[in-house]
């Protein structure tokens, strides 16, 4: 019987991808602890078997002591990474499952990154005689539907533009990440005579320029006065304020002059312009306006968005959220979803059939599109009890698919004019006439009503209080993770699946902190001993590489090439770096330093400064008091992650808080006092979602 072999990205995507292919359930087997499924089907043997992610990466052929390096090789990922130990068993299992297959089908997402899982899979693991032969299924859910058709139409070949384009980008960012972090490590080490890990990146390095840039601005602006007038108008009892046609005033004395010749006077209605206006839905959501939603509503990160989204994504209830699309192709069923959205809940019920009653469903899009996958949309799966933060975001997803499809809202907007001693002042008001689409949408909905009572031209008001308003011009604002995923976007900066995990990665190397994002001294250190090489920050030439990536992708560029191309720009800027090492790691180190000085609070019990200490021969870290060694207090601290000292005291104890971000999970709150009774529950009271 001939041998199929079929490679998916994660092992919950197992069942599914084989119930699909069989055509009905299948019993779930174990090798060395990793799940597979096998059955048969149309006289053939089919293994379909999960890979953890990456099985593979790149690393050097030669030492990075003497960078640049450009010499690499791939290897199993547990030869890089120390936790990635469960990679060996993955590894083992996946050769003695695939062993004398005959047909071989990549089943991994299909996107960049699970081509290229499956591309490593197949050549590392089956054999490089397989790739010529080798199939792709390609899927934007893991609903059975859509896998069983997915398979029925499978590529003849593996998506090979795809896998050079996710080539192309491995050795980019090792490239440019290993080889400048080398640069910033060694300047350090030498400098201070201590290893110091310091990171840089393609993507990552112009991002914190921006943040850099920005914080530059604030510092340097200057804020000037402006005066401001509003009329405080009575109509039918009720209080609304009217503005001066004259937005700002820059001298004091001519809205003074205003002011007194508005006191005392009525306010006479010139003119009320009233009409209907409608409002559309907003198209449907693409991972970067998912984020910005969710974080305006919920206050995840981008991070946390997009890894349950992926959640979500793996439990079938949604379509693939890496996505920059903003349509919804009719080929994914419009009425089949919205029915089975009807039965998910009685919320979605009424909207649901209402739009199940139109002649036609006409979704809202919005223009941006993207090659692999339509826009965000709910499969209309039943969803099993999910936690708080995984109902949010589906809610919100359900609800803003329901919203594409309804109609515009109806407003009426009032805009009257009013003379108040001569000078002109303006009511604006707007009320809903037919909510259409901010029904569907509900909570999630950005909208305040300001409604204003029936007046006519000529009718007189009453002008209760003449408002005259010292300002002064305010810096532009402070970035928050979302609007920085969203500025890095507009700079084509990253991709949709790398912007949060490098905003994360920048939390995480100490380089920012708050959700006001600022940078702190090692970040701007870091940005300034870069500046002696300005094409290492440039934002121009991370979003060449992109385009050229996608260029690969679309079979319009040769991955190599432009691998090649890249490596003797680096080469260049590297040679030019490193003439200024002993500079450059002399402010680095001094920057460390700093980082390190930073105080924990006060000691209980000698009262000096509590600081983060780094044992040399460990390289561990711990709070230690800088009366050492007349004072031996020490407090212990997480190993892994950023960490960032909270302003906010303990609520139960009042020692200080510090906020931890670990790479991959969820930033948590934590007391310094080993003592704290909330070091005793089971979820400690600052855990909280950051």
């Amino acid at each position: 019987m001939k041998k199929v072999f079929v490679i998916c990205e994660k092992p919950s995507a197992v069942p599914k991808i084989a119930e699909a292919i069989a055509g009905r359930k299948v019993t779930q087997k174990e090798l060395m602890g990793i799940p597979y499924c096998e059955f048969e089907r149309d006289g053939k043997l089919f293994v379909v078997a999960p890979a953890m992610g990456h099985l593979f990466t790149l690393k050097s052929i030669k030492s990075l002591k003497d960078y640049p390096v450009f010499d690499l090789k791939w290897v199993p990922i547990y030869e890089v990474e120390k936790n990635a130990k469960n990679a060996a068993r993955f590894i083992k299992a996946l050769r003695e499952l695939s062993k004398n297959a005959e047909e071989f089908i990549s089943a991994c997402d299909f996107d960049v990154e699970g081509s290229v899982i499956a591309f490593n899979v197949l050549r590392f693991i089956c054999g490089s005689d397989v790739i010529s032969k080798a199939r792709r299924m390609k899927f934007s859910t893991l609903t059975r539907e859509e896998l069983k058709k997915s398979f029925e139409n499978m590529l003849p070949t593996l998506d090979f533009e795809v896998i050079n384009a996710g080539l192309a980008r491995h050795y980019l960012d090792w490239y440019w990440g290993m080889n400048v972090s080398r640069f910033l490590s060694s300047a350090a080490e030498k400098a201070g005579n201590r290893f110091v890990k310091l990171s840089a990146g393609r993507v990552q390095t112009p991002t914190l320029k921006i943040l850099l840039d920005r914080e530059r601005e604030i510092k340097n602006f200057v804020s000037v006065p402006f005066w401001v007038l509003k009329a405080v108008i009575e109509i039918g009892g009720e209080e609304f304020i009217a503005e001066h046609e004259t937005e700002k005033f820059w001298e004091k004395e001519k809205a003074e002059e205003v002011y007194s010749a508005c006191l005392g006077q009525p306010a006479r209605v010139v003119e009320v312009k009233r009409r209907k206006i409608n409002r559309n839905p907003p198209p449907p959501f693409d991972l970067g306006t998912l984020q910005s939603e969710a974080y305006r509503c919920f206050g995840f990160t981008p991070m946390r968005t997009q890894m349950i989204a992926q959640d979500l994504y793996q439990a079938a209830l949604i379509s693939y959220p890496r996505t920059s699309s903003q349509k919804l192709p009719s080929s994914i069923g419009y009425r089949d979803i919205l029915q089975r959205i009807a039965k998910i809940s009685p919320d979605y019920a009424e909207i649901a059939l209402d739009l199940l009653r139109q002649q036609k469903l006409v979704p809202v899009e919005g223009k941006k599109t993207d090659p692999a996958h339509p826009a965000i949309f709910p499969t209309g799966e039943p969803p099993e009890e999910l936690p708080s933060t995984h109902q949010k975001l589906y809610d919100m997803i359900v609800r803003r698919f329901l919203a594409v499809f309804s109609k515009p809202a109806m407003l009426e907007s009032t805009h009257a004019d009013l003379d108040i001693g001569g000078q002109r002042f303006f009511l604006r008001g707007q009320r809903i006439l037919d909510p259409g689409w901010l029904e569907s949408y509900g909570k999630y909905v950005s909208y305040e009503e300001q409604m204003i009572p029936e007046i006519e031209k000529g009718e007189e008001l009453k002008v209760k209080n003449i408002l005259l308003e010292e300002r002064r011009t305010q810096p532009p604002p402070r970035f928050n993770p979302a609007s920085l995923v969203k500025e890095m976007e507009a700079r084509g900066l990253g991709t949709e699946a790398t912007r949060g995990p490098i905003v994360q990665t920048l939390y995480q190397r100490g380089y920012i902190q708050g959700r006001q994002i600022t940078v702190t001294r090692l970040g701007e250190t870091v940005v300034e001993s870069l500046r002696i090489c300005p094409a290492i920050l440039s934002e121009e030439l991370t979003a060449r590489f992109e385009r050229e990536m996608m260029e690969i992708q679309e079979g319009k560029a040769n991955w190599e090439d432009v691998v090649k191309k890249a490596e003797r720009e680096l080469s260049t800027l590297l040679e030019k770096m490193k003439a200024r090492e002993k500079e450059v790691g002399e402010r680095l180190i001094e920057a460390y330093k700093l980082a390190l000085r930073k105080s924990f609070g006060k000691c209980p019990k000698c009262g000096k400064n509590l600081r983060m200490v780094i044992a040399q021969k460990s390289g561990k870290r711990f709070v230690g008091c800088e009366g050492y060694p007349s004072c031996d207090f020490s407090l212990p601290l997480p190993q892994q992650g950023s960490i960032e000292i909270l302003d906010t005291p303990c609520k139960i104890c009042g020692w200080p808080v510090i906020l931890v971000r670990r790479s991959g999970k969820r930033p948590y709150r934590t007391c310094l006092n080993p003592s704290c009774s909330s070091k005793n529950r089971l979820k400690d009271v600052y855990n909280q979602q950051e």
